[in-house]
């Protein structure tokens, strides 16, 4: 086997140090690079010995300066209090989130920059300054003037956060470093109390000027050496971006990198790169590929999975192959992206959508939005709450499912759980929270409740969740003392900002044996660390070197006058990482993803091209590198699905009885017919399809609001022979009724893009149809209307036919919506507005056997069936059909069952031999829900 970077260092610190291990301090990239260099020196020396102390860099400058990383919600809180101190008229709180990791940022920089603060701050103003020379200072000249004032102060809240931080022995990376440079005294007082006499700083790279003026201080006076992860290829030549830094170092130690390894050219290696579509595609493409490798202890060590897009972890994780049993991911695991996060991001949703409506003079009474709810009782975090309450989730989806309106009365809920004798539920739908602070009270209930439900589960079960919620606890408490201390009050938008900002940072690392198995890790976390098999994910340009959009205060200009790190620099950094990764191993496979989307450029990373047209033209025996695009394949098994349940149980049985119980609609029972899996799952599991959050008006918004603006203007004169005159006053009323519906529906952005293309393709569709009224009326047609949106009574379907011992006979209720019900010349019509599209063949059917393909004439003859039913109409014709609001013309297109327009009593009788049928198939227990075959797919078939 190849030797690697830290066995090569492993056997120099024995050759050179052996005797005196314990005293030299050695300071590497990462904490990861320390244990892979023990075991490499384990390997030389075989017996036990005392180590040298190893650090990471931050670690290092940390522990000389006695002070502990501040984590960035301490940063935010610090910064925004000294903020307030130096400004005169601050923002609030939520404004100042948008900019404050910027200003944190840039303070980090220009601290590692060793940066004259003071020069630099004054440089700033005065660019600023300059700007606002070209702004019209009669418009906004409090803005103006508030801008400039920041700028001005900028040096005030730079001196004020470091002594603030200072005092509580907390810092960020490069205010530690610049302490470490003014105090450069205190490097021997660590050595002696350490008891080391050396330091030695191992595969470090783009260092910060702090940090080059700590090293330049410790090599003057002989206590360090300085060994680094250099190759000649890209050291040598002056175009290779990857070199940078360290042909600067070896410009200004040249000592330090006298020699140097050409690994990269010398070494045997394979390297594929491969497109996927996708990025689940890679990481199943990545366990198509695993499957193949021996899957030994010793190969298993030497194969490395390094994703720059820390997205992909928990995919990568599902793809990798079982007989792989040990795993070690060392990148951590950002808690923002465990479910268990969902139901307090859902809690606060539920505050920010909601309204309140005045009852009367006395009660106020808060408003959920009914989307909000939905989520919030189809989180599984949410059911466990319920369950260990012995609430039955189920009944409360159908009982939220029930009420008909897009925002739903806090006494609808708190009459739900009026019985319950836990609290819990009362604080979660409260009437009176407001604030962000009694969210943050909410969530210590809710975490705690949780915690309680995990601690009990038995084994491993719920462990992982358990150490997010820790986590997430305590950031809790931390802004709970950061809004006491301070008399801030948030509201629930910008808790919701802060707070997932918060989680954003927080990482969750995973505990295993370091050294044994697959290592999974980040692009930082493998710097120095060499292994013969590497996977690389996401190698695209935005991911493999990052984008290089970053927000920043400080013009590129005079970070570059000020010798700040730009992006240009971070360019650099990430190609040396890339190429230090790759120089060493046998086998390298680099995927990237193809596809273009959101998320993706689909661009393969710069790096890549360099591979391909700048190495591979090389003709280097030692290199191979090929390029290839994957297709990803799906066994398809001739089309046919599994049927999810082969044989009802009781709890199913249970379900359509109570479905029975409430009426089946025209919808539900097309539902069946079109896919009985997704009925099971729709109606017998609760799982619905994602429900409309009215934050933008979609198709299905659009026709509801027609449907209801309608109504309203029809309303006035039913029962009345229409005439010109009331069709003229109904046209006047148009613009009133559009604008009262929209405000109903809670809608926002009204007057700005595709809401307000909706709202005028409203009241376009509205006042054609009317005109169309209008014209059939001159036309010397006479139109009476009898109903509208008329929710037709609940009738009796009773089938006297044996089904299975439960149900001997079966008696369910069937209901129905009918739009509109009018008397066209003396003649009944059953009228379903429609805002889609229905051909003429949707309406058409000789034999009612083949019923169930046409959902329309269901839905139709229903609303007919239903009508006659309940009224006293039994031997009057009846036609019913649709009028297309979208259409040209507006006509009544009536259905036709074996040529006739009308719906005698014989059809009727014939339609419900038929709904038998469907009920005795629904209620059946030998047939399962089985996928119904057709060319397009529902989401829970595909």
């Amino acid at each position: 086997m190849k030797k690697n970077f830290l066995n090569k260092i492993a056997t120099l610190l024995v050759s050179r140090h052996k005797e005196r291990l314990t005293e030299l301090a050695i300071v590497l990239p990462s904490r990861r690079s320390s244990l892979f260099l023990t075991k490499e020196i384990s390997k030389i020396i075989p017996k036990p010995i005392w180590l040298p102390k190893f650090y990471s860099i931050d670690d290092f400058v940390f522990d000389i300066n006695k002070l502990k990383a501040a984590n960035n919600l301490e940063l935010f809180f610090e910064l925004y209090k000294s903020y307030k101190k130096k400004v005169s008229n601050p923002h609030s709180i939520e404004r100042c989130y948008k900019w404050a990791s910027a200003l944190i940022d840039d303070f980090n920089e220009i601290d590692k920059a060793y940066v004259d603060q003071s020069k630099l701050f004054s440089y700033l103003s005065d660019v600023k300054r300059i700007e606002n020379w070209f702004l019209d200072t009669s418009k906004n000249s409090n803005e103006i003037n508030e801008y400039v004032d920041f700028f001005n102060q900028l040096p005030l809240i730079y001196e004020d956060l470091h002594k603030s931080l200072i005092s509580k022995n907390i810092a960020y990376s490069g205010l530690a470093q610049r302490t470490l440079v003014d105090n450069l005294e205190r490097i021997h007082d660590w050595l002696d109390y350490n008891k080391k006499n050396h330091i030695l700083f191992i595969g470090l790279d783009a260092l910060s000027v702090s940090q080059e003026k700590i090293i330049d201080y410790l090599l003057k006076r002989e206590i360090c050496d300085i060994l680094w992860d250099a190759d000649e290829y890209f050291v040598s030549n002056s175009l290779q971006e990857s070199g940078k830094f360290l042909r600067k170092y070896k410009e200004k130690w040249p000592k330090t990198l006298d020699n140097i390894d050409n690994d990269f050219l010398n070494s045997k290696k394979d390297i594929r790169i491969i497109g996927t579509t996708k990025n689940v595609s890679q990481a199943k493409l990545l366990g198509q590929m695993l499957s193949k490798i021996k899957a030994d202890e010793e190969n298993l060590q030497e194969t490395a999975i390094i994703l720059p897009n820390e997205n992909l972890l928990l995919s990568v994780l599902e793809s990798i192959p079982k007989n792989i049993k040990n795993i070690n991911i060392t990148m951590g695991y950002k808690v923002v992206h465990h479910p268990i996060c969902a139901i307090l991001f859902d809690v606060i949703n539920l505050y920010i959508n909601s309204k309140y409506t005045i009852i009367n003079s006395e009660t106020i009474l808060k408003q959920f939005l009914k989307s909000d709810l939905i989520n919030i009782v189809h989180n599984p975090y949410f059911e466990l709450l319920l369950e260990s309450n012995n609430l039955d989730i189920i009944d409360l989806r159908d009982y939220l499912n029930n009420y008909n309106f897009s925002y739903i009365d806090f006494n609808y809920i708190h009459s739900y759980f009026k019985n319950s004798s836990n609290k819990l539920f009362d604080t979660i739908f409260s009437n009176n929270l407001k604030t962000g602070i009694e969210l943050l009270y909410l969530f210590q209930i809710i975490i705690n409740e949780l915690l309680q439900i995990l601690y009990n589960e038995p084994d491993e079960i719920g462990v992982l969740e358990q150490e997010c919620l820790y986590f997430i606890e305590d950031h809790v408490n931390q802004m709970m003392m950061f809004l006491k201390t301070t008399d801030e009050n948030i509201n629930s938008k910008v808790l919701h900002k802060l707070f997932y900002r918060v989680l954003n940072s927080i990482k969750l690392n995973f505990s295993g044996e370091p050294l044994r198995g697959i290592q999974i890790m980040g692009l930082l976390e493998a710097r120095t660390v060499d292994f013969e098999n590497i996977f690389i994910l996401s190698a695209n340009e935005s991911e493999l070197p990052p984008s290089s959009h970053s927000n920043s205060f400080l013009p590129f200009d005079i970070k570059k006058q000020f010798k700040i790190r730009t992006y240009l620099d971070v360019d650099a950094i990430y190609a040396n990482q890339f190429f230090n990764l790759i120089k060493r191993p046998s086998n390298t496979t680099i995927l990237y993803n193809q596809d273009l989307s959101f998320s993706s450029s689909g661009e393969k990373s710069r790096f890549l091209n360099q591979l391909l047209y700048e190495i591979k033209p090389l003709g280097n025996p030692n290199i191979t590198i090929s390029e290839k695009i994957h297709s990803a394949e799906f066994a398809l098994n001739d089309g046919k699905m599994e049927t999810v349940l082969r044989n009802k149980d009781l709890y199913v049985i249970n379900r359509l009885q109570k479905l029975a119980k409430g009426g089946f609609s025209p919808s539900t029972i097309n539902l069946y017919n079109y896919c009985k899996k997704q009925f099971y799952f729709e109606k017998i599991l609760n799982i619905k399809t994602e429900y409309n959050n009215n934050e933008s008006i979609d198709k299905s918004t659009i026709g509801s609001i027609i449907h209801e603006v309608l109504q309203n203007l029809y309303s006035p004169y039913l029962k009345i022979d229409l005439n010109k005159k009331i069709i003229c006053q109904i046209l006047k009323s148009i613009d009133k009724e559009v604008f009262k519906t929209l405000n109903a529906y809670n809608l926002s952005n009204l007057d700005k893009g595709k809401n307000l293309l909706a709202v005028d393709a409203i009241k376009k569709i509205i006042r054609n149809f009317v005109n169309s009224e209008l014209e059939s009326i001159n036309r010397g047609n006479n139109i009476r209307i009898e109903m509208l949106e008329y929710q037709m009574p609940i009738q009796r379907f009773k089938i006297f036919k044996y089904i299975n011992k439960e149900l001997p006979e079966l008696d369910l209720n069937l209901k129905g919506h009918i739009d509109r019900v009018d008397i066209f010349n003396g003649e009944y019509r059953i009228i379903d507005y429609k805002t889609g599209f229905v051909s003429s063949l949707d309406l058409k059917i000789n034999s009612l056997d083949s019923i169930t393909s046409k959902p329309k004439l269901v839905q139709l003859l229903l609303y007919v069936w239903l009508f006659t039913k309940q009224s006293n109409l039994k031997n009057i014709p009846i036609k019913s059909g649709v009028i297309n609001l979208k259409g040209n013309n507006f006509q009544f297109q009536s259905c036709q069952i074996n040529n006739q327009f009308y719906i005698s009593k014989q059809i009727l009788k014939d339609f419900e031999n038929e709904l038998e049928k469907i009920f005795i198939d629904m209620f059946s227990l030998h047939v399962g829900f089985e996928h119904q075959e057709r060319v397009e797919k529902c989401r829970f078939c595909d």
